[in-house]
């Protein structure tokens, strides 16, 4: 009997020193480089998505003509996880454990797939992924911009998108419809890989005709061009997730300040790289405080959407 508790204690005791999984932490930006398991050579178009624990995606994006992928501000995610997909490879994930994290809280992750033998693949279907391709850039709740030119002046609109549907017409190119207007692909920018990127420069393998080489357009828009970026977030109850009314919101040694409203989100508009403390302050009736200091990395003065949502504990 007496050995019986022994062991009982011991195993006890060993699960009490094992390592807690993190259920839940702040993830910046994560990227890598992704290869063919035969030839190690790059892959192009591999979707990318980071997944929550229950297999909601909170943010995708395409591996470009080096295989690099880069997603940025994903924020915080619940055991998060990585996925590779595509019509010729073996999808492909990996968990994302706080271990992996640098500094900053960023990942860098690469990976290598396995090519799909060529008789099992599925044939492809030309519309759908050009259509699919040029849907990729345009998520809800994300922004791009729209070029235009005016008596030889190039001006920028920043465009929050609601809706979007891409259309191809007879000819094989495309028409971008967001929030119920149309928009010339050759005039729209999408974010990508910490800058801007012209649409059409960015899919013109999919196009018969050089649609961007004949606009003679920048591939990627300047500063000048582009919002200061964006630091923005929901001040939340960490006991109850729900939002604070009436907290006020600063940026350490500037005057900007926010009070959020009862959705409790703020935005705070920075032209300048760098780190920002954030200072959050409840309601005194609340008794709820913030914890130590929350900083956020800014790596784009203009363009730029970083999230850093803030919880306030009693």
């Amino acid at each position: 009997m007496l050995r019986f508790f022994i062991i009982i204690l011991f195993i006890y005791s060993n699960s009490l020193c094992q390592p807690k999984e993190e259920i839940e932490f702040e993830l910046n930006t994560i990227s890598g480089y992704i290869l063919d398991n035969i030839n190690t050579s790059p892959i192009i178009d591999i979707k990318v998505e980071v997944l929550s624990g229950n297999n909601l995606v909170k943010d995708s994006t395409f591996s470009d003509e080096n295989g690099f992928y880069s997603i940025e501000n994903v924020g915080y995610v619940w055991k998060p996880k990585i996925r590779f997909s595509h019509r010729d490879y073996r999808p492909h994930s990996d968990k994302l454990l706080p271990t992996f994290l640098d500094s900053n809280n960023n990942v860098y992750h690469d990976a290598i797939l396995n090519s799909i033998p060529d008789n099992q693949k599925i044939k492809s279907v030309p519309k759908s992924s050009l259509v699919g391709r040029a849907e990729s850039f345009f998520t809800a709740g994300n922004n791009f911009y729209h070029l235009s030119k005016i008596d030889d002046q190039i001006e920028s609109e920043q465009i929050i998108i609601k809706s979007m549907k891409a259309i191809e017409n007879k000819d094989g190119y495309l028409l971008i419809n967001v929030n119920d207007q149309f928009y010339d692909p050759v005039r729209c920018y999408v974010p990508q890989i910490k800058k801007y990127e012209n649409l059409a420069s960015i899919m013109s393998g999919y196009f018969k005709k050089p649609y961007f080489k004949n606009s003679k357009l920048p591939k990627f828009l300047p500063n000048n061009l582009l919002r200061p970026s964006i630091i923005y977030g929901t001040v939340f109850n960490f006991s109850t997730k729900e939002p604070i009314a009436g907290a006020e919101v600063r940026i350490l040694n500037s005057s900007k300040r926010r009070i959020t409203a009862k959705d409790g989100k703020f935005a705070f508009e920075v032209d300048k790289i760098g780190t920002y403390q954030i200072l959050v302050e409840a309601p005194m009736s609340l008794g709820l405080f913030q914890q130590g200091k929350t900083e956020i990395l800014v790596n784009n003065s203009h363009g730029g959407w970083f999230l850093s949502h803030q919880y306030l504990k009693p």
